[in-house]
């Protein structure tokens, strides 16, 4: 029996396992050479003296940290925290760690994590842009780092690309509502500069259009300053709106805020579409209709490529992936 002592080397294994040092190294970075019987005992003996390789040492051997970043403007939303967890997942399985970091939506915090992650050594980036007009990864291609952009695409960057049919999407929302007659339908937005907002808004706009309507539009530079206030102009207008189409998950949270505070009531006073699914919209009376984004496909799709650029698997340039989205039919639009 193998005493487990806590502090054993690699050469502790090879010794006890009877293989050379480069056999135990080479079990544990996977090498395919090796017979499946001398690579099991090799794994048992490590196990037994409870054998934990120093990764820092191992990154800075093989150069590299086995660490990737993913950089997001709200860790507190629905959707980032799905993604964030399929990323996870995916890295995981490479036998990753994702590092995590919070820009806010501010382009100047986005750039000093990035710094941050730069110096950190990261092998690779999933980011969420604060600013799909502004790039700051510049720093990270002179150093060859490996980047996936999820959600938002950023303009001018030749970089791999994971999004939703957002212009789609927010088409057949906004007809779904025309669909029950509602002709005045308001759209509510924040931070128009994104691409997701613009690409949902030209969506509204187009259905708008073909139905020979004008669009009517409440959008906000950022989200705190949207308030009730602001939102009982459309409401309280000798001809009111009669539904109203939320852009994001965050904008669908102040609206049904503001329609409590103004009493109106959901499917009653006011239909409601929210671009953005979230955990217990079906318990909000009389259920939330929204559109639902494959998040965690979003995730996954953008670790996998992410981690072919790493492994430096041929390529054909950078990807544009479009995933489409759900529509998902409750009572708020008036069904």
């Amino acid at each position: 029996m193998i005493s487990r002592t806590g502090s054993a080397t690699l050469v502790d294994v090879a010794r006890i396992a009877g293989v050379s040092l480069k056999t135990a190294s080479r079990v544990l970075n996977h090498s395919p050479e090796l017979r499946p019987a001398t690579a099991a005992r090799v794994r048992e003996v490590m196990t037994q003296l409870g054998y934990q390789p120093n990764e820092l040492a191992r990154g800075l051997k093989a150069k590299r940290s086995a660490a990737i970043a993913m950089i997001v403007p709200n860790l507190a939303d629905p959707f980032t925290a799905i993604a964030v967890q399929a990323v996870q997942e995916v890295a995981r399985d490479k036998g990753y760690v994702v590092i995590l970091a919070s820009s806010g939506g501010d382009g100047t915090i986005e750039n000093s994590e990035l710094q941050v992650m730069l110096r950190r050594q990261i092998d690779g980036l999933i980011l969420l842009a604060a600013n799909s007009r502004k790039s700051n990864i510049k720093p990270l291609f002179e150093k060859n780092v490996p980047i996936v952009v999820l959600d938002e695409p950023i303009r001018g960057e030749k970089v791999d690309c994971i999004i939703v049919s957002n212009r789609k999407a927010a088409r057949e929302a906004t007809k779904h509502l025309l669909g029950h007659g509602y002709r005045r339908i308001l759209a509510v937005g924040a931070r128009p500069e994104l691409f997701t907002c613009a690409e949902r808004l030209n969506g509204y706009r187009l259905a708008m259009k073909s139905a020979g309507l004008d669009a009517i539009e409440l959008l906000v530079e950022n989200e705190s300053s949207f308030t009730a206030e602001v939102l009982s102009t459309f409401l309280s207008d000798p001809n009111p709106v009669e539904a109203i189409f939320t852009l994001n998950w965050v904008c669908t949270m102040l609206v049904l805020r503001a329609l409590k505070v103004l009493h109106k009531g959901i499917a009653k006073d006011i239909a409601l579409i929210s671009f953005d699914d979230f955990e217990l919209a079906d318990m909000i009376p009389p259920g939330l209709t929204v559109v639902r984004q494959p998040t965690r496909e979003l995730g996954r799709e953008a670790a996998r490529i992410l981690f072919e650029r790493i492994e430096k698997k041929p390529n054909d340039g950078p990807r544009r992936v479009i995933l489409d989205t759900e529509f998902i039919i409750r009572g708020s639009c008036g069904c």
